[in-house]
């Protein structure tokens, strides 16, 4: 059974948001003197927007994967990682060009620090997610994409081991344990050595690979979920999405009260509630979340995601704007999200796609030799490879759908 382009439109809208939480974040940042406390705390929340990001990628990199499995045999591997590669790098190394050249010639945007040559290499080789002092270095917001290649690495592992909800399941609380415990003794030795701890904690240890690895599993434990259950009343939906939303807002709201310690990992909870929020947008459309903006803002997300620290810097420091800090952080956030997705729009079309094509062009496919992976594929979510132009081919990093195929602009 094969899905319609307009019943899986909700990933590309699941992107849109999350794109917007991150550039919320960051505007409010630019605005952090002029704006209360309390108000910057709730934006700071926008940081979650990558792990909805997260969620989505091994969501749509499982559909993928699996789809792909069945036709590539052997080759599925070799192709997977080529075809990451061509689509992350050349928008990615075009922005660490692009940076580097900023923080060179106006160091005061690199903390006034001049440029290290092997954090940029760590960084170029996506093995930043590993490495304290690089982990999120040039370009700005790298960090997550190191970790999305690890994560990479490993899909190929876990998908001939994940066949059903409750190995995802499994998995997901083995790891989610394992990284509060991680946590836990790398906190115990670092007291021991009289060095405090909170500052790796929301630095490091929160961007790097083992923190947020658990996260990928809730996208593979909604892959099963989706082919067995449905919801059909929109009511139920709306109300179960509104109940949902309201619990992660006030669970992480209040989650310094609930958890001062900070022995719980706030992001994966936060990511749980999305996941069910997902599942919900998949059931039904809900127009203020999934609509022709927050699509086309998912569809541009990668290079929107590396473009708008840019145009966040140079607005808050060459245009400064005039009024009260309200409206003036929600100018900056409209100027911001207007001049980046422009900026993106060109550099999807020019850069991304490019990248797509390119990359395609090493793929082999040997049909004598198909393997079959034994992973469902009795799923509605199967995609048909003639219908994917109406649809986004990626993640943050614009996960693939099918990128044998350049999408068109249209709407779908």
């Amino acid at each position: 059974m094969t899905v319609k382009p307009a019943k899986l439109a909700y990933i590309n809208a699941v992107r849109g948001i999350a794109i917007l939480m991150v550039i919320t974040l960051h505007v409010s940042r630019a605005a952090i003197k002029s704006i209360s406390p309390t108000f910057a705390y709730i934006c700071a929340k926008g940081s979650y927007g990558v792990q909805l990001f997260f969620v989505a990628s091994a969501l749509t990199l499982f559909i993928s994967y699996n789809n792909r499995s069945q036709k590539e045999g052997t080759e599925t591997n070799r192709n997977f990682f080529l075809r990451r590669f061509f689509r992350i790098s050349p928008m990615y190394y075009l922005a660490a060009l692009t940076y580097g050249a900023i923080f060179y010639f106006l160091p005061r945007y690199n903390d006034g620090k001049p440029l290290v040559l092997w954090k940029m290499l760590a960084n170029l080789f996506y093995v930043n997610g590993v490495l304290p002092g690089a982990i999120n270095y040039v370009p700005p917001g790298g960090w997550s994409v190191g970790v999305e290649m690890l994560f990479y690495l490993c899909l190929p592992f876990l998908f001939v081991r994940i066949k059903n909800h409750k190995a995802a399941i499994t998995w997901f609380v083995l790891l989610a344990a394992a990284s509060v415990v991680l946590k836990l003794v790398i906190r115990y030795v670092l007291i021991a050595h009289g060095i405090n701890y909170q500052n790796p904690e929301t630095w490091f240890l929160y961007f790097w690979f083992p923190n947020q690895f658990p996260v990928f599993f809730l996208g593979f434990i909604l892959y099963f979920v989706l082919q067995q259950i449905s919801v059909s009343s929109k009511f139920k939906t709306y109300t179960l999405f509104t109940l949902s939303t309201i619990a992660m807002a006030l669970i992480s709201y209040f989650m310094p009260v609930i958890d001062p310690h900070s022995f719980m990992p706030e992001h994966i909870i936060v990511a749980i509630f999305f996941s069910i929020n997902i599942f919900l947008l998949a059931q039904h459309p809900f127009i203020i979340f999934n609509n022709r903006i927050t699509r086309f803002l998912g569809e541009i997300s990668f290079s929107l995601y590396l473009v708008h620290f840019m145009v966040v810097y140079l607005l808050a420091d060459y245009c400064p704007l005039p009024g009260t800090p309200y409206p003036k952080f929600a100018t900056l956030l409209f100027l911001t999200l207007a001049i980046s997705a422009a900026i993106s729009t060109l550099t999807y079309r020019f850069v991304e796609q490019k990248g797509i094509r390119f990359g395609n062009k090493f793929t082999r496919v040997n049909p004598a030799n198909i393997k079959l992976y034994p992973v469902s594929t009795s799923s509605g979510l199967e995609i048909n490879k003639d219908e994917l132009p109406g649809l986004s081919a990626d993640l943050i990093h614009n996960e693939e759908m099918e990128e044998t195929e350049v999408l068109p602009d249209k709407e779908y």
